[in-house]
């Protein structure tokens, strides 16, 4: 059996206050009603438990337990400080186990977030791809605008973030995952339908589903129509990609969107078609420099590229080599 040493078992002095190991066993004879069943739970002599409960008895000067036949009656102020006691007992196993799991390679929360156009295919995909090596892991996937992607990253709520915008932050890594082109969307019965590739001229006049005057779509956009004579025109404006297919579905309009969010598959009745010398958008893995994260970083890189070459109108992009 372990022995508690004279110093409350961690190697301190009398004089320097409390330990976690008195709070232990004062828990553990609360929780018990007795030293005998207290030593059993945690595997401590009785002899080495009551001269421990006795130090924390004169370092409080007052008496925790009064002896009644076998039976260890806690004082008023004991039942007082077990209410103290008891919730930092719980949160401190709490952690040994995950310091344990942490140690023995178990942990299996993997807390990132996405954009909605990597989200609908991409990020999906590459988490199926990573549960068939890893059955155990548990995902938690926050769904962000662009103008919270360094916020996230820095105040350190998630491990890392897959986006189609290009953030500038000197503490933010980044790994290139794949590029993609813009691409027309539109209902099959629209004019349109009849062209097997489209200029910036054959939207004059048309009506468009555009972006928020800000973000990667938009400024794609703007550059696709540079040098048409004629804009379309803007009848409906989105926030996120995902909701230009079901407008578009719906007839209301051409929607420009980038090849991941109209990668898998699509409403029947919603065509698509490609764009001449059509603009291309980059995905990119990002997490903090100064918070790595853990191994599912890595393996999550891995299973994106690993699911970007299952949709052909994406391009994987390869690491540089640091040959």
């Amino acid at each position: 059996m372990e022995e508690v040493n004279q110093t409350g078992g961690l190697g301190r002095t009398e004089s320097s206050g409390l330990v976690f190991r008195q709070l232990e066993i004062f828990h553990a004879i609360m929780t018990t009603g007795s030293v005998n069943a207290a030593s059993r739970l945690l595997n401590v002599s009785q002899p080495s438990l009551s001269r421990s409960l006795q130090r924390l008895e004169d370092q409080l000067g007052l008496p925790l337990f009064h002896r009644h036949r076998k039976r260890l009656l806690p004082s008023e102020e004991a039942r007082r400080l077990f209410g103290e006691v008891d919730p930092i007992i719980a949160q401190m196993r709490a952690l040994t186990d995950s310091i344990a799991h942490v140690i023995e390679g178990q942990t299996s929360l993997f807390r990132f977030a996405h954009t909605q156009s990597v989200g609908r295919q991409l990020v999906s995909h590459a988490i199926r791809l990573m549960k068939t090596r890893q059955p155990e892991l548990k995902v938690f996937l926050d769904a962000l605008p662009r103008m919270q992607h360094v916020d996230y990253l820095l105040g350190g709520k998630g491990e890392c973030l897959v986006s189609l915008a290009l953030l500038d932050h000197p503490l933010l890594v980044s790994r290139v995952i794949a590029r993609a082109p813009l691409v027309a969307a539109f209902s099959a019965d629209h004019p349109l339908a009849t062209l097997d590739m489209l200029r910036a001229s054959d939207l004059a006049g048309v009506d468009l589903i555009s972006f928020e005057h800000d973000g990667p779509h938009f400024a794609a956009i703007s550059t696709f129509l540079a040098d048409a004579p004629t804009l379309p025109r803007e009848v409906a404006f989105i926030r996120f990609a995902d909701a230009g297919i079901s407008l578009a579905y719906q007839g209301v309009g051409v929607a420009l969107l980038d090849s991941f969010t109209l990668a898998g598959n699509l409403p029947d009745g919603l065509v698509t078609r490609p764009l001449e010398n059509a603009p291309e958008f980059i995905a990119r893995l990002y997490w903090n420099g100064e918070r790595p994260g853990s191994r599912f970083v890595q393996a999550f890189g891995d299973a994106l590229v690993r699911a970007v070459a299952l949709y052909p109108d994406l391009t994987p992009v390869k690491e540089p080599s640091d040959d």
